[in-house]
């Protein structure tokens, strides 16, 4: 199709000169004469009624774009725009028309470049037979089931223009959009999830087959005006040049451009000026060829790398302006065009039938191959709902086909009603059917406590920066891994994801040279803890050095201990699934997170979901004094080790991880017990029971070891409980501490109220506190959260 369809052909407009900017309100000037106030106008109503509604519908979980139309929608004859003046002088205004189209157009191109550079097209090598069963049928089912509905209905429908736009309609409703899939896992926090991959994989087959349709259906009616087919050899002669050289020019110079920016930098502002150009240059080539301007970003995207720092720093410096800039002219222009008050009832339900049929087609058509590949009702069912949805980017769509005069203004708007309502319906009944949190449920106790002190215990590492790697060697070392009573370690990196689309799980084999070759397997069930497991592309030099930094240190350990190292590249809103996913499918019993005062608020989002769904043990490390660097670990000086026990299966846990360290001769281990000096002894209850036995186990089995102490203090307020923690931590070089306490007990009262870092705990995040300058480390351990309340009843 023609771009020169979408201007304004039926009269020519002049602008005089000077009339960009008003001159000012104050000054006597109206505003509404100048192009920039009504630009400004539109834009700013654009994104206040988005924001109102946003809020407004934020309890009852929509997806996001919701609000972006209805705040379009409000503007357009539905609401603001009925009143002649308003509409008049702002939302109608040709000056005002024309620069909000400009913006629109600009926002389109830079936001499909944006998403097309997040493609990762190596998924489609392996994509697995569940996914590409699951794409084909959904492409192809709810294509033919509507387009037969439609030709039906055609018979039986009187008015001539929906009778016209039918099998259109059903076309276009017919289709699955990558995109807008990913924007519906990320809305729902399920990006991380063995669904959301299968999920992602099969929307890319489908979103293939649908842009192949679109572009055949585009350029025939672009050219059924002409007979000359040489017009056609020409344009598509034209399209394979442009092909060529985005392969074989722009992309090895945005190479090059990567090679030249220093590792975890972002681009030079130069080189982002370079990509700008390109973009731009293919938009107008395609213009020029007869395509649509979006095919040569598109197409520039696809063959752009989305690994840093390309994808992160163009997500990072284009996203929010192209969303909060530009694309309001999109929403804008889509409000225009829906005028809820000229809505017919009978093409509204013949339209919305077409839109159920549509839906429930491929609802069914993503059902049947993941039933028949045995995946569980309850991963399935969710599955076809969101493979069944349509978003922003399906309106997108219908807006193309009603510039193209394929459909009208009254079943366009027909369409995104039934978008926006459809999505309504959706996105509560995923999050109820599909918890994520619930999967990782353990109905065993996977503790420190419970774990045979001979046996092996299995610990998940995690690396937030390369940092972290010593301190978390050194704790490892510290929890004295021997052949009787093995460490297997599973280190799992931790990247956010910026620029690409999809997220990625490596698992890494050793090798000198490490390579991660692109690829993406999947089982049969979506149960399987290697389903889809993405060996992506990407730059492999902190990977690569964590890597070897752990595999010699198993080999100096020999056997007794087992390391496995993952790297998670995953949004910070749904990072902590890999982590748990982990810890699940290995059935580990402790995870390690490290912890800094100054991590970002994300980071320490994922740390306080880790410890609310994990199935198993939690220690957060805040690594100070020797275990920072290789002198612990090189030379293996003797350390003074505390674990600080007042009450609780939290202290117990720490007294458990503290009892796997006296056997090592290096290891000056105290045990310090706080007692209530005003509490009434009573043995009945069952916590006091669990600490009593805990404390006289523990006492019984290194009654012979000379490098135990035990200390009780008795203390009488909250105010003593402070001076002999000041006195502790300047006596060890690391303090192991229960995170969860009785909260109503005298010792701690009052403390909780004051707490910078609630995921330490109070008595974690007073040694943390910028008040105490301490050499010692902090272990804070939470006991198996899953069964805490288990163990209390019991």
């Amino acid at each position: 199709m023609d771009s020169a369809e979408n201007r304004t052909p039926q009269s020519l407009y002049c602008e005089p000169t000077g009339s960009i900017t008003s001159g000012g309100l104050l000054f006597g000037h109206n505003i509404t004469n100048a192009v920039f106030p009504l630009l400004l106008m539109q834009i700013s109503l654009a994104n206040l009624f988005t924001a109102i509604f946003q809020i407004l519908l934020k309890p009852f979980g929509q997806f996001s774009f919701i609000p972006q139309l209805l705040g379009g929608i409000t503007i357009g004859p539905s609401c603001l725009s009925r009143y002649e003046k308003i509409s008049d002088h702002i939302f109608s205004s040709k000056k005002g028309v024309m620069m909000v189209n400009a913006f629109e157009n600009v926002g389109l191109i830079f936001l499909f470049f944006l998403l097309s550079v997040q493609i990762d097209l190596n998924v489609l090598k392996r994509p697995g037979k569940l996914a590409f069963a699951i794409g084909i049928s959904a492409l192809i089912l709810p294509f033919l089931i509507t387009l037969a509905i439609a030709l039906f209905l055609k018979e039986y429908i009187s008015d001539e223009e929906l009778q016209g736009s039918l099998s259109m309609v059903a076309f276009l409703e017919s289709g699955t959009s990558f995109h807008q899939i990913l924007y519906f896992l990320k809305d729902l926090k399920m990006l991380n999830s063995e669904l959301s991959r299968i999920a992602l994989v099969s929307a890319l087959i489908s979103g293939i087959g649908n842009w192949v349709y679109l572009t055949i259906i585009d350029q025939l009616f672009a050219y059924s005006k002409s007979a000359q087919w040489h017009t056609i050899v020409f344009a598509l002669t034209s399209h394979l040049f442009m092909i060529i050289v985005i392969v074989f020019a722009f992309r090895p110079l945005i190479l090059w451009m990567m090679r030249k920016t220093p590792e975890r930098k972002s681009l030079k502002e130069s080189h982002v000026a370079v990509v700008i150009i390109m973009v731009l240059c293919c938009a107008l080539y395609a213009e020029i060829i007869g395509l649509h301007p979006l095919h040569g970003p598109i197409v520039l995207g696809m063959a752009t790398p989305d690994s840093p720092p390309m994808g992160s720093t163009l997500s990072n410096q284009f996203g929010c302006f192209v969303w909060g800039v530009l694309m309001p002219g999109f929403m804008i222009n889509v409000g225009k065009r829906i005028n809820l008050f000229e809505l017919q009832i009978g093409n509204f339900l013949i339209v919305a039938f077409i839109t159920f049929t549509s839906g429930l087609a491929k609802f069914i058509g993503t059902l049947v191959p993941s039933l028949y590949f045995k995946m569980p009702l309850r991963d399935a069912f969710p599955l076809g709902l969101i493979l069944s949805g349509r978003g922003l980017f399906d309106i997108l769509f219908f807006y193309r086909a009603k510039q193209a005069e394929l459909i009208s203004d009254e079943i366009f708007g027909i369409m995104a009603i039934t978008v926006i309502v459809h999505s309504a319906i959706i996105a509560p009944i995923v999050r109820a059917v599909y918890d994520t949190t619930k999967r990782y449920m353990a109905y065993n106790r996977r503790t420190i406590q419970h774990t045979k002190q001979q046996g092996e215990l299995r610990i998940v590492a995690c690396i937030h920066e390369p940092d972290s790697v010593l301190p978390i060697l050194n704790i490892l070392e510290i929890s004295t891994p021997t052949e009787k009573s093995p460490l297997a370690v599973y280190v799992l990196n931790l990247e956010e994801l910026t620029g690409r689309t999809m997220p990625i799980f490596i698992p890494h084999q050793y090798s000198k040279t490490p390579t991660l070759s692109p690829s993406l397997s999947s089982s049969s069930s979506s149960s399987s803890s290697s389903s889809l497991t993405s060996l992506a592309k990407v730059k492999p030099t902190r990977a690569s050095r964590i890597l070897n930094v752990f595999h010699q240190y198993e080999q100096q350990r020999g056997r007794s201990v087992v390391i496995q190292c993952f790297t998670s590249v995953a949004p910070y809103s749904t990072m902590h699934d890999d982590i748990i996913s982990l810890a699940h499918n290995k059935c580990t019993t402790l995870v390690i997170i490290p912890f800094e005062k100054f991590d970002s608020p994300y980071v320490r989002t994922v740390n306080k979901n880790v410890l609310e769904h994990v199935p198993c043990s939690v220690a957060i490390f805040l690594s100070r004094g020797i275990l920072v660097d290789s002198k612990y670990l090189h030379s293996q000086p003797v350390i003074s080790v505390c674990v600080i026990f007042i009450g609780g299966c939290d202290d117990r846990e720490a007294l458990a991880y503290g009892a796997r360290m006296y056997e090592n001769p290096n290891i000056l281990l105290t045990i310090v017990v706080f007692i209530d000096a005003n509490a009434i002894t009573n043995s009945e209850f069952v916590e006091k029971r669990h600490d009593q036995q805990a404390v006289a186990n523990f006492r019984i089995n290194s009654y012979e070891n000379t490098n135990v102490t035990y200390k009780e203090e008795r203390l009488a307020g909250v105010s003593d409980t402070i001076n002999a923690l000041q006195l502790i931590e300047k006596d060890y070089d690391l303090i192991l501490v229960g995170r969860r306490h009785n909260k109503y007990s005298t010792l701690l009262k009052g403390l909780s109220d004051w707490s910078e870092f609630e995921e330490l705990g109070v008595i974690g995040d007073i040694f943390a506190s910028s008040d105490i300058r301490s050499r010692a480390s902090l272990l804070v351990v939470q006991q198996q959260a899953s069964v805490v309340e288990e163990m209390i009843e019991t």
